[in-house]
């Protein structure tokens, strides 16, 4: 049985930025995570959350948040 993959909304601040990003977990294990997606929490979590909802693999994480951020 395979394990589910988590999104998480992760913030960072640099030079009076803040930047909203996402990192894939399973269990303890951190997958995969890209800092820079966008600088409100809204639009993030609203993209993590469709993510998990639809399920996707981590292999498909990066394709799937750069079609996304293409649109």
């Amino acid at each position: 049985m395979q394990k589910m993959v988590h999104y998480i909304v992760t913030k960072s601040e640099a030079a009076e930025r803040t930047q909203y990003g996402i990192t894939a977990v399973c269990g303890q294990a951190v997958l995969d995570s890209i800092a820079d997606i966008a600088p409100t929490f809204e639009e993030t979590a609203g993209l993590a959350a469709l993510l998990q909802e639809h399920g996707v693999a981590a292999e498909h994480f990066r394709d799937v948040v750069e079609d996304y951020m293409a649109r």
